[in-house]
């Protein structure tokens, strides 16, 4: 390996690594946010949606990790004495509820990707109406294209057509995060703002609102 490669390579890695707490500041600002408007953010792009934290939450410093589950893990009484330890979210479970679906998926605070989405269940067909009292019910005849091989690629393209949606939907979120971590709102609204929520004291919830929206334009 020349040298010139290797200090590149060196270079790449220092630069992922100062970036790390990038996405970690976008997990701790989502739940944070999913706490002061009851689970109801909203971008420009997909109006108001439903999110909030559920399953596994862990938060590290390095040296130590707190793993917190449950259907509300944001809500344990170790959450908030973990952050005030300075730990900063690893990764979360997160619920996002959205054109009419719900769904669960971990977001990772390091890469900023997602896994283990669990699309929604497609809804079952209802069972044919009976036209008489005492006449049997007509049954849809099979048709060709209802294949196994055709319904498994259907329902295949269908996953990824949603996991489209919803990495759609958290880049949006993401975009929305940059623009007021750039903004003066960051320092002299937000950061007083995130102390207050950690430290679980009275917070103008209505001033906080309007900073960050006039932040994210």
């Amino acid at each position: 390996m020349s040298t010139e490669l290797a200090e590149g390579r060196t270079n790449l890695a220092d630069e992922i690594e100062l970036r790390r707490f990038v996405g970690r500041e976008l997990l701790l600002w989502l739940w944070m946010e999913s706490e002061l408007f009851d689970a109801t953010l909203s971008t420009k792009q997909h109006g108001s949606f439903g999110l909030w934290v559920e399953g596994r939450l862990v938060l590290d410093e390095g040296r130590e990790s707190t793993i917190l589950k449950g259907s509300a893990p944001g809500n344990h009484r170790e959450a908030k004495e973990s952050l005030l330890r300075g730990k900063m979210p690893e990764r979360a479970g997160l619920h996002l509820s959205f054109g009419g679906h719900e769904c669960l998926l971990t977001l990772r605070g390091e890469t900023l990707g997602f896994a283990g989405l669990v699309p929604p269940k497609k809804e079952k067909e209802p069972p044919p109406a009976i036209e008489a009292i005492g006449s049997a019910p007509r049954r849809r005849a099979k048709k060709r294209d209802d294949a196994p091989d055709d319904l498994a690629h259907e329902a295949f393209y269908e996953r990824m057509h949603f996991a489209r949606d919803v990495e759609a939907l958290v880049e949006a979120l993401y975009r929305d995060f940059l623009a007021l971590r750039l903004s003066r709102a960051w320092g002299a609204v937000v950061l007083p703002t995130l102390d207050a929520w950690v430290a679980e004291t009275d917070i103008d919830v209505e001033r906080y609102r309007a900073a960050r929206d006039r932040a994210i334009v």
